[in-house]
């Protein structure tokens, strides 16, 4: 799954200046950008790779903190959708530590989910799922990230962006403490 955002300019998301890991995939001779959110540079030391995945988290949370880029950190998750090394590792274990002290919050509309026909049931499932294992984080607390890494592994299919977007907002929040 390659997550990309073409319909805006990349000022209009906070982004004029891309991260390291974010790049610019547009066609040759188009004139709105077409980012895709997970693009890093790999080092090819395991160690070093996962903390870069830890560096990249902390700057897209400040990066998530910008007008017009408060689902960035969403976006970032699903753009490693099926893509797992070390360095999303270091990444994904930086947000689910934050996560586990943030506040869980609501979940989306169904005017803010992407409502691809016959999919939406599907969503609500793994976002169910996800809140379930957040707010179950005080006695089993590796449970939301058990969910995580299961989702961005594929294992119940691609529809998952409420669930991605819950566990995203519930770090943002954990990191404002």
């Amino acid at each position: 799954m390659t997550v990309t955002r073409s319909n805006m300019q990349a000022e209009d998301t906070g982004l004029s200046e891309l991260l390291a890991f974010v790049k610019d995939i547009r066609a040759a001779g188009a004139a709105a950008p077409a980012l895709h959110y997970w693009m890093p540079e790999r080092s090819g030391d395991a160690d070093t790779d996962y903390q870069r995945g830890k560096w990249h988290f902390r700057e897209a949370v400040a990066t998530s903190r910008r007008p017009g880029a408060g689902m960035f950190l969403a976006y970032v998750l699903m753009a490693m959708y099926g893509r797992l090394g070390r360095m999303e590792h270091g990444f994904l274990d930086a947000l689910t530590e934050v996560a586990q002290v943030g506040a869980i919050p609501q979940p989306l509309t169904d005017e803010e989910m992407c409502e691809e026909a016959g999919f939406l049931e599907q969503e609500r499932l793994h976002e169910s799922q996800m809140a379930g294992a957040l707010a179950s984080r005080r006695w089993f607390p590796d449970l939301a990230s058990v969910h995580l890494y299961a989702m961005l592994s594929g294992v119940g299919g691609e529809h998952i962006g409420a669930a991605i977007t819950m566990i995203a907002r519930t770090a943002l929040n954990g990191t404002r403490h």
